[in-house]
Order: C-alpha cells, then sequence, then structure tokens
C-alpha cells in the first residue's frame, strides 16, 4: 500500500488533482470578482439603461402596434405592452407576469428623449427578473407597462450549462494531459522494475528500449551496467573456480603424503590442518556462489522436524546437549533441501559451542509468523553475546570468542554462509541475547517461494 502511495504516477495524479481544483477555484473566483466589481456593474447598468431608454424613445409615446412590431423584427426582444385602452405583445407565448417574482433593478431612472411634453422623460421603479432561464425588464412607462425580455428566444429554452461546460472541458484536458505525461514517463517504471530485479539477483533481465531520449539513453546504460557486472560475476567466478582447482590440488597431495608418515600425533594434527583449509575453501565457494546467484535453488517440499531430528540423532557435536524442539504442528516448506540443513546445521553447532556445562540444552520453536511465513528460533543457555559481536556475527572470518582457535571449532564462515542462504530463500535473519541467558536466532522464511 505505502508503495502505491509513493509511486510517481499516484503523485503525479494528486498534482493534477491540485492543479484541477486551483484552477476551477480560481476561474470561479475571477468570474464572481468580474460580476460583483462595482465599477463594473456600474458600466453595465450605464450601457443597459441607456439601450433600454432608446428602446422606448423609438417605441414613441404613447406606444402602438406599428412601433412594438417593428422594434421586435429588428431587435432581439420580445415586448408585452400593458396600458388601459392597449395590449400589445410580440409572441402569443408571452408568460403571465403576474407569475413572475420581480424585484427593485440596479439603476435608480432610465431617462428618454421624448419631444412630446405629454411623454414620460425620467422612468423610475424599474423592475427585473429571472424567470425560465431569460431576463425579464419591468418598466413603467407612463400610463403603460412595458415588460421586455433579451434575447429573444423560445420560452422553452432549456438552462446553457456554461460553467459546467468550461468545467468539463477543463477537466478533459487535464485528463488527456495527465495521460501524456504519464505516457512520457513510463518508461521510469520500466527502469525502477529492472533495477529492482537485477538488485535481486535475475541479472538475465534487460529493458525493452525504443525510444532516443534521456530516458532512453539511461534505459541502455542500464542495460550496459547489467551486462558488465554478469561479465565481471563470471570472472569472478572463474577465478574462484581456478584458485580453487589450484588449492585443492596441493592439498590433496599434501594429504597423501601426510597419510604416510609414521608418527600418528603429528600425522593427525596436519590432517585437522589440511582438512580445516579444504572447509574453508568450500565455505567460501559455496557462499560466493549462493551469494552472486549462481547457485540455483533446487526448491521441494521438506517436513521441518524430519529435517530437525535427522541432524539431532546424526550430529556428533549435538552429543550430550538436549535439543528441546517445540513444534505446534507439523510445518511443512519450500526450500533447497540441502541447503536447508546446512543451515540449520551451522546454526545448531554455533549454539552448541556456547553450550554451558551446567545446562547442556537448546530450544528451538517454529511458528506461523504471518501468512505464507514460518519463523524458526533456536536458543541456547550461554554468556550471550558482546553488543560489537552481535552487529558482526554475520561477517566472513569474524569469530565472537577472541580466544577460540580452528582446533576448538569455528573458522567465521558458518554464520556468514547461513545468511547468503537465507536471503537466497528470500527470508531474514538475525540474532540477540535473550531475556534469560545465552543468544538466540530468529530466522524467517516463506513457506512457499514465489
Amino acid at each position: 500500500m505505502i508503495e502505491k502511495i509513493n509511486s510517481l504516477s499516484v503523485k503525479l495524479l494528486g498534482v493534477f488533482l491540485v492543479t484541477g481544483m486551483a484552477f476551477f477555484y480560481l476561474l470561479d473566483a475571477g468570474v464572481r470578482s468580474l460580476i460583483l466589481n462595482e465599477e463594473v456593474r456600474d458600466t453595465l447598468d450605464y450601457y443597459q439603461t441607456s439601450y433600454l431608454g432608446n428602446l422606448l424613445e423609438d417605441l414613441g409615446y404613447p406606444p402602438t402596434s406599428e412601433s412594438a412590431s417593428k422594434i421586435s423584427q429588428d431587435m432581439p426582444f420580445d415586448i408585452l405592452i400593458n396600458g388601459e385602452n392597449f395590449q400589445w405583445s410580440s409572441t402569443v407565448q408571452f408568460p403571465d407576469t403576474d407569475q413572475i417574482d420581480f424585484e427593485a433593478s440596479a439603476w435608480d431612472s432610465i431617462r428618454v428623449n421624448n419631444n412630446d411634453d405629454n411623454a414620460p422623460k425620467l422612468i423610475e421603479e424599474s423592475e427585473f427578473a429571472r424567470y425560465q432561464n431569460r431576463t425579464y425588464f419591468k418598466i413603467p412607462y407612463g400610463d403603460y407597462i412595458i415588460t421586455m425580455v433579451n434575447p429573444k428566444m423560445s420560452i422553452i429554452a432549456g438552462p446553457t450549462y456554461l460553467f459546467e461546460a468550461i468545467a468539463l472541458s477543463s477537466l478533459l484536458i487535464l485528463v488527456f494531459t495527465f495521460l501524456a505525461v504519464k505516457r512520457m514517463i513510463n518508461p521510469i517504471q520500466n527502469i525502477q522494475k529492472a533495477a529492482t530485479k537485477i538488485g535481486k539477483g535475475e541479472l538475465d533481465y534487460r529493458i525493452d528500449v525504443d525510444r532516443s531520449d534521456e530516458l532512453g539513453v539511461l534505459s541502455r546504460e542500464i542495460n550496459l551496467l547489467a551486462d558488465n557486472v554478469v561479465e565481471m560475476l563470471e570472472a569472478k567466478q572463474r577465478l574462484n573456480m581456478g584458485v580453487s582447482h589450484e588449492l585443492r590440488s596441493p592439498l590433496t597431495r599434501a594429504k597423501l603424503q601426510v597419510e604416510m608418515l609414521n608418527e600418528v600425533e603429528k600425522r593427525e594434527n596436519l590432517l585437522d590442518e589440511i582438512n580445516a583449509m579444504e572447509s574453508i575453501i568450500s565455505s567460501l565457494l559455496e557462499s560466493e556462489a549462493i551469494n552472486y546467484g549462481h547457485k540455483k535453488l533446487d526448491l521441494d517440499f521438506i517436513k521441518i522436524r524430519q529435517v530437525f531430528t535427522e541432524l539431532i540423532n546424526n550430529s556428533h557435536f549435538l552429543e550430550g546437549i538436549k535439543v528441546n524442539l517445540d513444534l505446534k504442528e507439523e510445518y511443512s516448506i519450500e526450500v533447497d533441501p540441502i541447503l536447508f540443513r546446512v543451515l540449520l546445521k551451522n546454526i545448531l553447532e554455533n549454539a552448541s559451542r556456547y553450550t554451558p556445562d551446567h545446562k547442556k540444552e537448546i530450544d528451538v520453536f517454529i511458528e506461523n509468523k504471518q501468512e505464507n511465513f514460518i519463523e524458526i528460533i533456536i536458543k541456547d543457555y550461554g554468556s550471550g553475546l558482546k553488543k560489537d559481536d552481535l552487529e558482526r556475527v554475520f561477517e566472513p572470518f569474524y569469530r565472537a570468542e577472541e580466544s577460540r582457535s580452528r582446533s576448538s571449532g569455528g573458522f567465521g564462515l558458518g554464520l556468514y554462509l547461513t545468511k547468503q542462504i537465507v536471503i537466497a530463500h528470500g527470508g531474514e535473519i538475525w540474532i540477540k541475547n535473550n531475556n534469560q541467558s545465552g543468544a538466540q536466532v530468529n530466522i524467517i522464511l516463506p513457506s512457499r517461494q514465489n
């Protein structure tokens, strides 16, 4: 969920939404400001009153059907004239004015340049109203009431939805702009995907490049970088294999010569040293192969209780040590069986070295940590580890106990190899001091590999 929120597309969408909201707000504020501006209103009122005054002047006094008809034909106005002895309308569809709620107009008066002294020259108390999406003007003109509506249109005309149309058009523009920009940045997501896969060890993954802009250049550079990494790793692997061969051959010859010695004690000591060197070389090569993805996992489902039982019964380093296996149920897990046994063997062997004489026990707990994950906890009852040791126990050749020699066991490679195996399976491992005494190793592994 957090990754989705932090994605570039989501952020881009947020920017466009904020931009759109700001645009609509500014549009609304600008229109309202224009409409409510006193200067603008005064100007509109002036031109509107002048326009109406000119129309009344052309209508004449008293108004006639001829003058009214001429104005209605020449101007975009519908006109209704009500007088004591004169009734006239430019359209039979003119609504009943008694049904319209008029209110006082914004202007104070309308001046009419009538030559006849009996004709009204200053008209006051005019009214207006909005009715059926049209603006009506009701003007007292001497003994007559003149009602005008502008513009001339059907009485049943529907709403214009001007603001809605502007808002919809703006929204469509923003959507098309967003889609265009998103299409431009799609290669960034491809680059991120490639970086993630290559970082996880999928070194054969490459980006499909179909553009020549800066993002295309970056994609090609990442592909080239991956090629170089693969080439360097392969060169390193060849070097390791060559070194391994060159070291193992003389070690094998030395072992044969040592076994021919007559002195038993010296022979056994030399053989121990040679076996130690072979063990170091094998562990290094194995860890490097796992670390750099050269070793593919041969996955299979195994029963954890069965693996632990076999290790407990067949491991000489656990002789005299009671292993308390606490399993709430029978757990199955999809792992590389050989590497999984190496993982558990290294941790149990490490725990056995710290097991004190007064309590020769090792506790093992297994439970479902969360969906599709299993947690394995292995706890000893030794003296625990110092803070500096806790931070470095997974480093190659690091031994927490400085006084420990090879003869007492441990080369500082067991936990290093163990961590590489856990990571290769997509899991986590850490070590800490438990609340009682000693140290405990926590391992979280997916129960099923993707």
